[in-house]
C-alpha cells in the first residue's frame, strides 16, 4: 500500500522579518528623496522602481513550507509568496540518523554541514528535527513542524532504533 501525505505550513513573521521590512521601507524612502534632490526629471521612474522593488522584496518574506512523505521519501519544499517553489531537501527516511522534538541547546554542540529551518517559527519552538545524510548537503539538520498525520507517515520507514528514540519518549 502506498503512503502519501502532504502538509502545508505558513512561516510566522519574526523580529528579523519585521526589521527587514522596516529597512526596505527606510531605504526606499531615502532613494526616492535622493532622486528628487539629485535627478528631479526621473524621480517618478525611481519612485515606481522603488515601489516595485520594495513590494517584491517584502512579499518574498512570506514563506510556506510543504512537507510530503511518499513511501519513505521525506521532501521539504519552500514556497515563496505562492509564486516560486524551491526544493529544500529530499531524503529517504531509512537514512535518518536521529529524530525527535527540537531542543536547540541539545543540538548546539553537534556539527552539521547544513542546518535547514523549515518550521513555523524561526527559533524552532514546538518543532521536530531529524538528522540525515544528503548526497549534496552532507550531514544535515532539518527543523520542521509536522502534524500527527505526517509523523505517523514517517514512523514506519525510520530505522527501528531511531523510531523508538523519537516516539517512545513522547
Amino acid at each position: 500500500m502506498d503512503i502519501f501525505v502532504e502538509q502545508l505550513i505558513k512561516k510566522k513573521f519574526g523580529i528579523k522579518d519585521y526589521l527587514f521590512i522596516f529597512g526596505i521601507i527606510v531605504l526606499g524612502i531615502i532613494l526616492v528623496l535622493l532622486s528628487v534632490i539629485i535627478l528631479p526629471p526621473i524621480a517618478i521612474l525611481v519612485l515606481a522602481g522603488v515601489c516595485y522593488g520594495a513590494y517584491y522584496l517584502i512579499t518574498s518574506r512570506s514563506l510556506e513550507f510543504e512537507y510530503s512523505v511518499t513511501n519513505g521519501d521525506i521532501t521539504v519544499d519552500k514556497i515563496i509568496y505562492q509564486r516560486k517553489r524551491k526544493r529544500v531537501i529530499s531524503v529517504d527516511a531509512h537514512t535518518v540518523e536521529e529524530m525527535g522534538k527540537y531542543d536547540a541547546q541539545k543540538l548546539r554542540e553537534k556539527s552539521f554541514a547544513s542546518r535547514i529551518v523549515a518550521s513555523e517559527r524561526e527559533d524552532g519552538s514546538g518543532a521536530w528535527y531529524f538528522c540525515a545524510r544528503d548526497s549534496k548537503l552532507g550531514n544535515v539538520l532539518v527543523v520542521f513542524s509536522p502534524d500527527e498525520k505526517t509523523l505517523t507517515a514517517i514512523r514506519p520507514f525510520l530505522p527501528r532504533q531511531v523510531a523508538r528514540d523519537a516516539f517512545d519518549r513522547y
